[in-house]
């Protein structure tokens, strides 16, 4: 199996959301509740939005189908992903997530689309690495390592090798120590702070 995806980006063009127009943000919670058949990662960037040392309205985007490849005939948002603001340690890092497809689009690029713009505007704001706790199988295409080898961990990280990262910024060092999600995830993945 090939390890690198290829580029989609003239079939599935990717754009940051606008979240001040009600059809993006209608867009981003169907596109959440069908792909995970739950509220729960819709209602989590309602919460992220709260969050001002969390959000980072540059990194919420949606790809869309073209309509006419080339053109900037689009259609509605297909795929969300986003990158907050996260932390190892006291040091700060990006995470991945949710980042969803609707169904009858997975398996089509649409996701790697989405993965891709997000990781090019995180490098070319200057931002280190990210952090994505997700399927292991999927998301080193991305070129995302078992953060574990960095020395990066995470209390809530039960599944071998789903805890990843991606370096950015190779003249940057990683920093090791414990991951934490931004509060909206939740009490249970967050490490204590002090």
């Amino acid at each position: 199996m090939e390890n690198t995806p290829r580029d989609h980006t003239h079939r599935w063009p990717s754009r940051v959301a606008d979240h001040s127009s009600a059809e993006d943000r209608n867009a981003i919670r169907r596109i959440n509740e069908l792909a995970f058949e739950t509220s729960a990662e819709a209602d989590l960037v309602e919460e992220l939005q709260k969050d001002e040392g969390a959000w980072l309205p540059q990194f919420s985007m949606v790809t869309m189908t073209a309509a006419i490849p080339g053109t900037d005939l689009h259609s509605d948002p297909v795929a969300y992903g986003l990158l907050c603001r996260a932390h190892i340690g006291d040091a700060e890092t990006l995470a991945l997530a949710p980042h969803g497809v609707l169904p009858e689009h997975q398996n089509q690029g649409a996701g790697t689309a989405v993965v891709k713009a997000l990781l090019a505007a995180a490098k070319e704001a200057g931002e280190p690495h990210v952090v994505v706790y997700g399927y292991p199988e999927y998301y080193p295409r991305f070129g995302f390592e078992d953060a574990a080898e960095y020395g990066v961990t995470a209390a809530f990280a039960d599944r071998p090798g789903a805890l990843q990262i991606l370096v950015l910024d190779q003249s940057v060092e990683v920093p090791s120590g414990e991951f934490a999600y931004p509060e909206a995830f939740g009490a249970e993945t967050r490490a204590p702070l002090g």
